[in-house]
Formats: C-alpha cells, sequence, structure tokens
C-alpha cells in the first residue's frame, strides 16, 4: 500500500524522473508540494550543479505560463540573486560603519536590516520638485512618508506569528504596536527629512482613555478635492485612461501598492515613470494612520513615546515647542471599554478550593454601541467603514467633529491617567486594562491586581518631561473639560491624603495603609468617571490650565511618584536568596484584597461581583526589566548609576557562567497565577534565561548613563553581539535571538544557544547603542540667541581606532592619526580623527572641515558647527563628508 509517513520517496524510487513528468498530474484534493530534479547527469569528481526552485504566489493561474516563462530564461535567478545582494547592500549603507572590528562593522548593518523589517523603512513621497527636496515633511505638505517592509516579527523561526505582506509596490504588512514603536525609534536620526511624523503617528493612537490599540496598519490616504485628481490624472496617464484614474483617485482611501495593482489591473497607460506618478498622487494626498484594536489594552504601548520625542529633538531642538503645541492631534477610537472596578473584581475560590479571594477578570468589554457608531459611517455604496469612524467625536452618532488637542495636551492626559492609575500603596501603576507590560509572559499579573513599578518609572519620565516643556514655554494647558472635572478631584483628593499627616512609617506594612487606600479609592472613582463620561464622545469643550498652575500640579505629582519610588524598593522583592534589601528596584507586585462587599450583581460566568474596602500587597522575586528603567531615573547621577549597576551585577539576575544577565531572578516557587512563564522550563524563553532585548535595553542604559567602562566591559565581555562565542551562540555572530538559553537551563549543551527569531526589539536597542557611540546624544543644540547648531561628541573606545589585543590594525589618515568613519544621516560619510590616540568618551572635537558635493569646504574650528552649515547638515542639501578632529 502507499507509504502515509511521507518519509519515503517511493514515486522516485520505482520511476525515473522522465517517467514521472510524462505521467498525468492532478492537482484535485491535494495540498500543493513540489520536487525539483534533473535527470540525465553525470558528475565527475570535484563538480557540482545547482537546481533552483522558484516558489511564489499568483492573483490567477492563467498567469502561471508567463510566469514561468520568465524565470526559466537563461541567467534570470543569477541575476535576481545578484540583484537581491546588492538590494541588501544598498540598503545596509545607509548605516555604513568602518572600524577596527570588521566584524563589529557588519553587525551594525545586519542588525539595522533585521530593524527595517519590523519596524518598516521610510520612503519620502511626493518629491515633485527643487523646493521639496529642500524641506523635510513638517515643512512640505506634499511630502508624505510611507514606511515600507515592516510586518509582524515576520521570519521563518516565528512561524506562529502569522504575518502579512501585500505583493505590491511599497509593501507593508500590520505590526504590533510596542514592535513598531520601539523599531522606528531612530528613524528621524536616519531620515531626518521625516521630521516629527513618527512622534504625530504614535501620539495620534492615544485614546480618551489613556490606551493605545494593539495593530499598527500602514497608512492610507485620500484625494478629497476631485479637480487636483482630475489634474494629476491629465498629468500622468493616457487621454484615454485618465477617466479611469480619475475613478480610482476619487474612489475612497488608498494606499501606494495598491493603487499600482489597480492600474494594472485596468490597464491604465501611464505617461510618466511610475516614480513620478507615485509622487504626484501623494502631493495632493491627506493621509490618515492606521490601526485595530486587538484584544486587551497592553500597560507599556505609551513607554515608548519619549524616546520618541527625543529622538526627534535631538535632531530638531528648534522643533519642539510648534510640535508640542501647534500640532493638533486626534484621540483613536476603539470598540473595546474598560470596565470600572465593581465589573471587573471578582469574588472565587483559590485554587485548592478551600477559601475565596478577588480576581481582576475580563477587564475590558467589547462595547457593541462603539460598533454602531462606527457602522453609522459604512459606505452604502463600497461596504466600507469611513476612516473617519476610527477617530472620537464631539456630539452624537456620526455626527460632529473629530476631537483634536495639542500633542503637548495628550502627552498630560496620558500622565494625568496613569498617575490616576498608581496601586493602592502608591507605587506600581496598575495593570487594570487586563494585559501586563513589556514582559507580557506574566499574563496573570493582571488577574492578581498586578501593577507595575517599569511603567511608574516611565511615569515619572514622563511627568519630568512635561513639566520642562511647560516650564521652557511658559505656555498654558487647553484640555477636555471632562479630563479638568477628573483633574480637580484628584487634586483635592491628594490635598486630603497631605492634610491627613500621613508619612510612611520605617518599616512598612504589606498591608495598605486606611489614608493611602482612601486616596487610591477615590482617584480611581474619578478615572471611571472620567471614562463613563468620554467613552464615546467629547462635549468639544475645553479648560485653560495655566502655566503656572500645570506647573505647580505637575511638580506635586512628581513628587508624589517619587515617594512611591522610594516605598516599593522599602517594599522590595522577594525570591531565592533575596530577602528584599538588595536596594535593587522591584518590578512587579500583586494585591490580595483582604476585606470586600458584594455587589449584588454577577459576571458573565455566575460569580459575585464585589468592592474592595482594604488591601494586601504581594511582593515577586527581581526581574532586570525594574532597575533598566529606573536607571533612567538616575542617569545624570553617576554615584547612583555605578551603585545601582554593582547591586544588579551581585545580584542574583546575574549569570555568572556566561557573564549576562537573567530576565528574571530565580522563580522556584512562585504561583502559576502570575503567567504563562511558570509554565517553562528555567532557563528557557521567559522563566531565567537571557532575554536579549532586555538585557540590550540594560545596557543601552549604561552607556546612556555614560558608564563606559562597565558598558565595554559588558560589551566585549560577550553581553553583546558581536563579541559572543560563535560555538557557543550556535548562529551567525551579527544576528539577533529572541533569547538564550542561561545557565539555569539544565542541559549544559544548550546553555549559551540564541533561539527563535532574529527580528527582535533588540536591534532597536542596538541601534541606539550606536547613535551614542558614533553621533552622541544631542547632535543638534540651540545656542544662547536661540538658533540650532551641530556638535558630534562619540563615545568611542580605543579598541575600536586600533585593536592591539586581537592584533586588528586600524586605519590612518595622512598625518597618521588612526580614524574611524561612518554614515550620518544614512548619505553623508563622517570621518573621526583621533589625534590623541585615547578613548573619546565625551570628548568634544577642536575643528571640523565639511566638504560639499561641488568640492567647496566649510571649515570650522572649535566643537560647534554654525548654523548656516548646520541645517545644511539636517536637510542633506550637497553635503559630502564631514571630518572631525579631537
Amino acid at each position: 500500500g502507499f507509504s502515509t509517513t511521507l518519509q519515503e520517496p517511493n514515486g522516485l524510487v520505482k520511476s525515473s524522473i522522465e517517467e514521472i513528468v510524462a505521467n498525468p498530474q492532478y492537482g484535485d484534493a491535494k495540498t500543493s508540494s513540489a520536487f525539483a530534479a534533473a535527470q540525465g547527469v553525470k558528475l565527475a569528481p570535484g563538480e557540482s550543479m545547482t537546481l533552483t526552485s522558484v516558489y511564489g504566489q499568483a492573483e490567477n493561474v492563467e498567469d502561471l505560463p508567463k510566469i514561468a516563462k520568465a524565470v526559466t530564461k537563461k541567467n534570470f535567478i543569477t541575476k535576481k540573486f545578484e540583484r537581491a545582494r546588492s538590494m541588501m547592500n544598498e540598503l545596509t549603507s545607509k548605516v555604513e560603519t568602518h572600524t577596527a572590528n570588521k566584524l563589529f562593522d557588519g553587525t551594525i548593518k545586519q542588525n539595522y536590516l533585521d530593524n527595517s523589517l519590523r519596524g518598516g523603512m521610510p520612503v519620502i513621497l511626493g518629491e515633485l520638485d527643487d523646493e521639496a527636496r529642500s524641506s523635510n515633511a513638517d515643512e512640505d505638505s506634499r511630502l508624505k512618508v510611507y514606511h515600507v517592509f515592516s510586518r509582524i516579527h515576520g521570519d521563518l523561526e516565528r512561524d506562529y506569528n502569522d504575518f502579512n505582506i501585500d505583493p505590491t509596490y511599497f509593501s507593508q504588512g500590520p505590526g504590533n504596536y510596542r514592535d513598531v514603536a520601539q523599531n522606528r525609534r531612530n528613524d528621524v536620526v536616519f531620515s531626518p527629512r521625516i521630521g516629527s511624523f513618527v512622534v504625530k503617528q504614535f501620539l495620534s493612537f492615544i485614546q480618551a482613555d489613556g490606551y493605545e490599540p494593539l495593530t499598527v496598519q500602514a497608512f492610507s490616504y485620500q484625494i478629497e478635492n476631485h479637480n487636483e485628481a482630475s489634474r494629476v490624472a491629465s498629468l500622468i496617464s493616457s487621454e484615454k485612461s485618465a477617466p479611469t484614474v480619475i475613478a480610482v483617485l476619487s474612489g475612497g482611501i488608498f494606499r501606494p501598492g495598491q493603487l499600482f495593482a489597480l492600474f494594472d489591473q485596468l490597464d491604465v497607460e501611464l505617461v510618466v515613470s511610475k516614480q513620478r506618478a507615485i509622487d504626484e498622487i501623494m502631493a495632493i494626498s491627506t493621509e490618515s494612520p492606521m490601526a485595530l484594536y486587538g484584544s486587551g489594552y497592553w500597560a507599556d504601548h505609551w513607554e515608548y513615546y519619549l524616546d520618541l520625542i527625543e529622538a526627534y529633538t535631538s535632531i530638531y531642538p528648534d522643533g519642539e515647542e510648534s510640535l508640542m503645541y501647534d500640532t493638533e492631534l486626534r484621540y483613536f477610537f476603539s470598540t473595546a471599554t474598560v470596565k470600572p472596578r465593581s465589573q471587573k473584581y471578582v469574588e472565587d475560590y483559590t485554587f485548592d478550593g478551600k477559601s475565596k479571594h478577588i480576581l481582576q477578570l475580563d477587564a475590558t468589554v467589547f462595547d457593541n454601541d462603539k460598533v454602531a457608531e462606527q457602522e453609522a459611517f459604512r459606505n452604502v455604496t463600497t461596504g466600507l467603514i469611513a476612516n473617519e469612524a476610527n477617530w472620537q467625536r464631539t456630539g452624537g452618532p456620526a455626527t460632529g467633529r473629530a476631537f483634536t488637542s495639542p500633542a503637548i495636551t495628550k502627552l498630560f492626559l496620558l500622565g494625568t491617567m496613569k498617575f490616576a492609575m498608581r496601586d493602592a500603596y502608591g507605587m506600581g501603576v496598575e495593570y487594570e486594562g487586563g494585559r501586563p507590560g513589556w514582559n507580557d509572559a506574566m499574563n496573570g499579573l493582571a488577574g492578581m491586581v498586578g501593577s507595575g513599578m517599569p511603567e511608574t518609572f516611565e511615569l515619572s519620565e514622563l511627568l519630568k518631561y512635561v513639566l520642562s516643556v511647560v516650564k521652557k514655554f511658559q505656555r498654558p494647558l487647553v484640555v477636555p473639560t471632562e479630563l479638568a472635572t477628573m483633574v480637580d478631584t484628584v487634586n483635592d483628593a491628594l490635598d486630603e491624603l497631605l492634610a491627613s499627616g500621613y508619612e510612611d512609617s520605617e518599616e512598612l506594612s504589606h498591608d495598605v495603609p486606611k489614608e493611602l487606600f482612601k486616596y487610591w479609592d477615590t482617584v480611581a472613582s474619578a478615572r471611571e468617571d472620567y471614562r463613563n463620561e468620554v467613552q464615546y464622545y467629547f462635549t468639544g469643550n475645553t479648560v485653560e490650565i495655566s502655566a503656572e498652575d500645570a506647573i505647580d500640579m505637575l511638580t506635586k505629582w512628581f513628587d508624589q511618584v517619587q515617594l512611591g519610588v522610594a516605598r516599593a524598593i522599602k517594599i522590595g522583592s522577594k525570591g531565592i536568596d533575596d530577602d528584599g534589601t538588595s536596594g535593587i528596584p522591584p518590578s512587579y507586585f500583586s494585591y490580595n484584597i483582604t476585606e470586600w462587599k458584594r455587589t449584588n450583581q454577577k459576571n458573565a460566568k455566575g460569580l459575585p461581583l464585589v468592592n474592595a474596602n482594604a488591601m494586601s500587597v504581594g511582593v515577586f522575586p527581581l526581574f532586570l526589566e525594574a532597575p533598566t528603567r529606573y536607571m533612567k531615573l538616575i542617569v545624570d547621577d553617576q554615584d547612583k548609576m555605578v551603585d545601582m549597576y554593582d547591586k544588579v551585577l551581585t545580584s542574583g539576575l546575574r549569570d555568572d557562567k556566561l557573564d549576562m544577565y537573567f530576565l528574571s531572578a530565580d522563580l522556584t516557587g512562585q504561583s502559576y497565577d502570575m503567567g504563562r512563564m511558570m509554565a517553562f522550563a528555567a532557563g528557557w524563553l521567559e522563566n531565567q534565561s537571557i532575554w536579549m532585548h532586555m538585557s540590550y535595553k540594560y545596557y543601552l542604559q549604561l552607556i546612556r548613563g555614560k558608564l563606559y567602562d562597565q558598558f565595554y566591559t559588558e560589551m566585549k565581555g560577550g553581553g553583546m553581539l558581536p563579541f559572543m562565542d560563535p560555538k557557543v551562540y550556535g548562529r551567525s555572530l551579527m544576528e539577533c535571538s529572541s533569547f538564550i538559553a542561561s545557565s539555569a537551563f539544565l542541559d549544559p549543551s544548550v546553555v549559551g544557544r540564541g533561539f527563535l527569531a532574529r527580528l527582535s526589539g533588540s536591534t532597536a536597542e542596538f541601534l541606539s547603542i550606536w547613535r551614542l557611540m558614533f553621533i552622541g546624544p544631542n547632535p543638534y543644540v540651540m545656542n544662547e540667541d536661540g538658533d540650532v547648531e551641530m556638535q558630534l561628541i562619540p563615545a568611542l573606545p580605543m579598541w575600536l581606532f586600533e585593536d592591539k589585543e586581537s592584533g586588528a590594525e586600524g586605519k590612518r589618515d595622512e598625518d597618521g592619526n588612526l580614524v574611524v568613519s561612518y554614515k550620518l544621516f544614512a548619505s553623508i560619510m563622517v570621518t573621526y580623527h583621533n589625534t590623541l590616540g585615547t578613548d573619546l568618551f565625551d570628548v568634544e572635537p577642536t575643528s571640523y572641515i565639511v566638504t560639499m558635493t561641488d568640492g567647496s569646504t566649510v571649515e570650522v574650528e572649535g566643537s560647534k558647527i554654525p548654523t548656516e552649515t548646520a541645517v545644511q547638515i539636517r536637510k542633506l542639501i550637497g553635503v559630502e563628508t564631514i571630518d572631525a578632529y579631537f
């Protein structure tokens, strides 16, 4: 009979290739499959031949003969392979770097490529003339930024992650929110002409309730002016095709690749190049960010905004005020609503059935009324829901306008919501939206009425930033009336808490003090009332908060957050060989509701709903995320940074065998309630493994805090690529992994090996590290006259100029000075001349020579490049190279 194991090629054994091909081929009711084979070939010793298989997808089966004819032409595959190689070199040349370590140089290119495959690579469309080509996307409304290549992880090692990439020009697929937000962090550094595009995109996704959607989609475009559509159609297409093009351009929202697919289907005849056609079309289009709610509200999506803003202001410090106060942004409208506590605090039996406890379950609800609101925007002709349905409005169903606020207001709203989401002890930010933060393997923590300190550390930074902006520009905050009402309640509750005279005792009880519980209950109720008010609409009314009042309020809030941080460190962590006195901040807390009262209502599963009357806090072992994010708070204090580094180095977070850092300390004995990580063996996946992304986040904080000796010791000691042992790592030293099996894993043959996809967030951290190493934190600064100037302050060790230890000779200039070079802004080659012959840690250049494309030069004495030349460099106008002398 037929072998069903599919392990034996019976047909090939019984018949020749010629006989098999001659037989009838039937494809019905079979899973598509194919083999490549050759017949009648004899190979002499040392000879070889290559068999090439081509796999793909076609819209119609009738297209297959044409495709087959094309791909079987002589040298077709060879040329495509060569083109793929050259394309990779073209794409990665944007971060071309030349040091004494060639493997390190290659690692930079690989990380840039992989970062682009997850976050996308921005291209600028609409460049019709010299004015457009010399402007950024903020200065010329014709310019549109579009990211290509982006997808959800999107490689074969993550077959559990379904990803989609349209088979069109300008191809892009949807991505997970936190992934895209992190991987686009440095876009403006590599492509300064995109301006504030990424910042505005993500701040637009902030919802009225303080959350964000799950999936980021490609931007959509629309041409609203029919006359402009007609004008462009006549410019780019033949007289015969113009009416068809007009219909397509006026037919609703589109994406660039979809247009060309339609043009092909409709046999549109273009009279200009495809590039010129898309530039003409995009120049008259309006753009709109797109996203999908997905499932649940993740606690960390907002934590990446400051990284985006910091990257933007490092290139455009002169654009900060306009971005914050003069940029109106909409509010995303998701189809889910966060339940109030009274509808998600559920009474249930403990796992042993001997007692009862309170869980937070089904924290969000799919809101059918919101769905109905969106349905009102469905086009009866096309059956599609208009993009306007994705933005929260004023007024009633399908009426009013999309409500907008300045960017600074949206950040203030976000800070207000997170400040009002702090837990009952005022320490962590509650996971009350049903999902945890970055460490999504802690997916049970929301059910444990849990909270996270990583979010608190980010809240501290957010409040500090908003406070700094208000202080700097002394402009009022214009906020929705509904938010202003909530703010008043929060401030009244805080005044009452301060008036109560409550102070933390030397030894903190795990029982939440009554004064803190009362404050928490009042503020949480205010948060719920506010969300109820803006569940569907804003009134459209606003209130102005003066700069003076905002500064006073934000200062008080910031101080309260610092009290919570100190309280958390005092409460501490608890685990194997950890008594909570390490001084390392804990990452997570759970809350046991010790007293409660039933509401006389039940949830969908028939379990009683309750209101909390008292709580006690539960603790966990250490996780690397907390000290990593905490370092942002102390980054300017060298002594505190060194102290925290030393504490982590000697803690249960250090894998001494691998000289790396565990994602978590030993989790032995922890409750399975905390999340899926407890289902994994120690050292595997999120259970005490080396999670490369978080390790790289930690290393990034070291170089941000100017702990150069510690940072480079960790890097060259094998903590970072490409300095790991290739025999142990088990894959390319230029290619990141999701995790590395740690020494906690029982099988020693696996310890130190990298697993799963290279397309991780590690690449974003690596590029941020590269940026600080080569460019410095703030390449553009404002001078005393309010004009922008440029400065390059690297953090490069001597061994990247010349590594005597490994015998790697460096490159020298004509005067014999060691040099390194790299591409700035993806196009300008910068060379550092190390006349000092030492590490260049925070050393300012003494002079520059800027060479233009016409051969002329600008010589600069001093550490800063003056305004006119600095702006030319930023605009990428006629600048060939920069030589900096130290």
